[in-house]
């Protein structure tokens, strides 16, 4: 693995003299730690060097300030023995687990880690999956087929909001979406050549330097775009109609009564689904027409349902665990005045 890791993981980078790890100094805290504000000032974390794209490097990882050592040190405490007292795990359980893995990866075979929710909805969710990145990388085993670590999904659209993507802060690939203020941040300074290859991608031929590639062409974040913020907008009567399609947001999210009080404050509401969902019914079905605080006759909201195609009633893609877009055709016809999303998104505009 020692190739690997010298040549494409950051392991040989030396941190900054300032970078103090959470046993140093004995506070439980990395460098940069706000106690007030409560979260970290990371200049300390930065490489000594020439920034994040030319920093200092010790090939043989024997710098005492190498990521390599740093990372030696600070796991050096989770012995099986630790491991067993936090998480009930037998020693000769972990010492398997971690021969298993171990022997599945190397220069001519590679280990894949799939998690699900209960990695995901665990309270320090996000540090296992880091963990299990720097685990992956340390045994070669990411941007190499059959690697990786891989999000087992329970729904089609969660994967592809992120893949395809259709969340409004992202680019295909989990790029970041270019800001409408034009101030890059973070690497985003240090991917000008990246994204000019993206937008050659994207649009062929049409991407010249004359036009800056297509730049213009992708869309810009200008604010908060999240769909609470609708809501929020909703509630405040700032919205005045709301397309749905693939979601269901009557019961779909976290303080549902809230959601469906925001609706009502709609003049007109279109749905597109397959079944008459409770995002359609909500101002003559729902909690709060039952307990009375909402009432049919003084809901001003108009709703539009439209029959919707199912998946294998139209073209199509899927995009599987390994983040793997497939393309499907189509299977049968749709039933009666069902349509595609394509088709009705494209065919009322025209």
């Amino acid at each position: 693995f020692r190739d690997y890791v010298v040549h494409f993981t950051n392991a040989s980078c030396i941190l900054r003299e300032d970078f103090r790890d959470t046993e140093e100094g004995a506070t439980g805290f990395f460098s940069g730690w706000n106690e007030q504000q409560r979260t970290y000032d990371k200049e300390s974390w930065l490489y000594q060097g020439d920034g994040l794209s030319f920093p200092e490097r010790d090939p043989t990882l024997q710098h005492p300030r190498c990521v390599f050592q740093m990372l030696r040190r600070h796991f050096s405490r989770y012995t099986p023995e630790m491991v067993e007292k936090i998480c009930g795990i037998s020693p000769k359980l972990f010492q398997k687990v971690a021969d298993a893995l171990a022997a599945a990866s190397g220069p001519d075979k590679t280990a894949a880690i799939c998690y699900a929710v209960g990695w995901t909805q665990q309270s320090k969710g996000v540090q296992i999956i880091r963990t299990a990145s720097i685990l992956q990388l340390l045994l070669g085993n990411i941007g190499r087929p059959g690697g990786g670590i891989l999000a087992l999904r329970g729904h089609a659209s969660i994967q592809g909001s992120t893949d395809i993507p259709t969340l409004y802060d992202i680019l295909p690939g989990y790029l970041p979406m270019p800001r409408g203020d034009g101030k890059p941040t973070g690497l985003w300074n240090n991917m000008p050549a990246y994204f000019i290859s993206v937008l050659k991608a994207y649009y062929g031929k049409n991407a010249t330097a004359e036009n800056n590639f297509g730049y213009d062409w992708v869309p810009k974040v200008t604010g908060n775009h999240s769909f609470f913020e609708y809501l929020y907008d909703m509630a405040d009567g700032k919205m005045e109609g709301m397309f749905i399609m693939g979601q269901n947001p009557a019961v779909a999210a976290p303080n549902s009564r809230f959601e469906r009080m925001a609706l009502s404050n709609l003049k007109w509401l279109v749905i597109r689904d397959m079944v008459e969902i409770e995002s359609a019914s909500f101002w003559s079905d729902s909690p709060e027409i039952e307990r009375g605080e909402l009432k049919p006759e003084e809901i001003e909201t108009e709703v539009f349902f439209f029959p919707s195609a199912g998946h294998a009633e139209n073209d199509g893609t899927f995009t599987n665990t390994q983040r793997l877009l497939q393309w499907r055709q189509t299977a049968v016809k749709p039933p009666g005045d069902c349509r595609s999303d394509e088709w009705f998104m494209h065919q009322p505009r025209r």
